[in-house]
């Protein structure tokens, strides 16, 4: 959650130089984020329609039918630009607006690549987050509509505003320390950038650890991501170990924390009497528990209690070698 001094700073900043009513609608505010309740409750005191009053009073109301109708407008992810076409006499003044509509959130991408191995570009993951709305509207998230309507081309470059920001990972000081990495989905991206790293120092005759890669998306023919590249990054002994785990291609499913368990034994020397460090990118919840538990499995290959086995993984962390950037 972004703090409340947070989200003040960015408001004060973006409206600090000079803004026509069309750049602050397409720059600054989140006009296609989804509104809470409190945007309808303050939208029903500017209806001029009874019938449109009357509604948005019921949808910000505590009664059954009114918890019903504003679940309905959640489920649609009708964004605030939705709302305000649906109730056309709720005629806001412009300053109201501005303190109604939060400020659109930069949107982080890991990068994708190395920078000593494309030093003249860098590379991102972006998957495209579009759905279908339960009444069969089609959607598709503000960024990634934006990217995807993008033509550029070398001969047609196109500027888009961005910026850096320091990452949560550590690495070793030594390259030949062996790196264990599972990502999920775009959760790709951070360690494709390793392997490439990885595969620019060997092309200078330096010598570099093991590299474990899990990956996990649901389907291999549609969702396996730089799969290629993978194969040829294993092929060349970057990659030491290549894991990839596929959810849906089989009836029983397969996950990361699957393929962890099952070569835990051979994984035991370069992650705990190597000291490796560990790497997890992908979204938070129950993927870091069950990953979390598959290391705790692998360091109880030596034959370790369950408390043993916990005060070496919380070593890892106090030696910075459990590493996580999830989302």
């Amino acid at each position: 959650m972004t703090p409340t001094g947070a989200v003040d700073k960015r408001r004060e900043a973006a409206f600090r130089r000079p803004l026509s009513t069309e750049q602050i609608f397409t720059e600054i505010l989140d006009v296609f984020g989804r509104p809470n309740k409190h945007f309808y409750k303050q939208l029903a005191k500017f209806a001029a329609n009874e019938s449109e009053k009357e509604e948005l009073t019921k949808i910000v109301s505590d009664t059954p039918e009114g918890k019903e109708a504003y679940l309905a407008l959640v489920n649609e992810t009708l964004s605030f630009a939705d709302v305000l076409r649906k109730f056309p006499s709720a005629h806001v003044p412009l300053e109201h607006l501005l303190s109604l509509i939060p400020c659109i959130k930069p949107r982080l991408y890991s990068i994708a690549s190395s920078q000593r191995y494309h030093n003249q570009m860098v590379e991102l993951a972006v998957v495209i987050n579009d759905w279908t709305t339960p009444s069969g509207a089609y959607k598709i998230g503000t960024s990634t509509k934006y990217i995807q309507q993008i033509e550029a081309s070398a001969e047609k470059p196109y500027d888009i505003w961005c910026g850096l920001t320091s990452g949560s990972f550590n690495f070793p000081e030594d390259r030949r320390t062996p790196m264990i990495m599972s990502g999920l989905g775009t959760g790709l991206a951070p360690f494709r950038a390793f392997a490439q790293e990885w595969k620019f120092w060997r092309s200078k005759g330096q010598e570099t650890g093991p590299m474990w890669l899990f990956y996990g998306c649901r389907y291999r023919a549609k969702d396996y991501i730089f799969a290629d590249e993978l194969a040829e990054l294993e092929s060349t002994g970057v990659i030491s170990h290549l894991r990839p785990a596929f959810s849906r291609d089989q009836k029983a499913k397969i996950y990361v924390q699957t393929r962890m368990n099952e070569c835990k034994d051979e994984m035991y020397s370069d992650l705990v009497e190597k000291n490796g460090y560990f790497y997890l990118c992908g979204q938070a919840g129950q993927l870091e528990i069950d990953i979390q538990n598959a290391i705790l499995n692998t360091i109880k290959v030596s034959g370790c209690s369950e408390e043993e086995a916990k005060a070496k993984f919380d070593e890892m962390i106090d030696q910075g070698r459990y590493n996580l950037e999830l989302y």
